[in-house]
């Protein structure tokens, strides 16, 4: 099936949209196609890739309104979708090159809020209920797709983004975790209460993580112990952020 593939590209001065056309199978996934491009037609085509089996998130870019997997998305379910397919870099991270974003950002903010595991020194037993807390948030591959397709960031540039608020639930959750209630605190200066609640980083995260219910599960529980301030409404009730 021969079909055409637009590409976003960048060499670090200016954009341009190349228009490559290539052969496809019914199986052919968006990886695949920018590996045939660059062995193939264009070696100047930059982008990520790495395990090719939705593990280890390096390959997410954006098709249309969707921030995805290029590994795990096949070129004939976004024909049917979009019709025509723009591949473009993942948004809210400055551009190297082509389909290549700058990482270094959004990995400085996990250092920020101490995205990683601190043990007690006294290990509690762990039964299969407690792994429950966290299960789906165990699964986060650090893609970028939730912070790309995050709108917060228009509004607040400080805002740690919803990866982040994945990572302190995850740790929050765990009872062996000796940070406890100082992962709230931590959320609350990363300014998790500029989330305007959109859901979008839940419905595109590639492993179907509640992303918004955890965030609004720290909120909740930051507002009820005084650690996290409740944002300010327009008078109705109905918790709407001021911008």
């Amino acid at each position: 099936m021969n079909t055409n593939l637009k590409i976003k590209r960048f060499d670090g001065n200016k954009e341009k949209i190349e228009e490559y056309n290539i052969d496809i199978t019914e199986r052919t996934t968006i990886l695949e196609a920018l590996i045939y491009i660059k062995e193939n037609i264009d070696p100047t085509l930059s982008f990520r890739a790495q395990c090719r089996a939705a593990i280890c998130g390096t390959c997410a870019v954006k098709v249309g309104e969707k921030h995805l997997l290029a590994c795990k998305t096949k070129i004939k379910d976004l024909k049917k979708e979009f019709g025509e397919i723009l591949i473009e870099p993942l948004s809210n991270m400055p551009v190297i090159k082509d389909l290549v974003v700058d990482h270094n950002e959004f990995i400085n903010k996990l250092k920020d809020i101490k995205a990683w595991f601190i043990p007690k020194e006294n290990f509690e037993p762990v039964y299969p209920e407690d792994l429950k807390r966290f299960e789906k948030e165990t699964d986060c591959i650090l893609c970028g797709a939730c912070y790309s397709a995050c709108p917060a960031f228009e509004s607040d540039k400080e805002f740690g983004g919803p990866i982040n608020f994945v990572k302190v639930f995850r740790f929050w959750k765990d009872k062996n975790d000796a940070l406890g209630d100082e992962r709230i605190v931590l959320a609350e200066k990363n300014h998790i209460t500029s989330c305007v609640h959109c859901k979008f980083c839940t419905f595109i995260c590639p492993k179907e993580i509640p992303v918004e219910t955890d965030i609004t599960q720290i909120e909740f529980y930051g507002q009820q112990k005084g650690i996290i301030k409740k944002k300010q409404d327009f008078g109705f009730g109905f918790g709407f952020p001021n911008f």
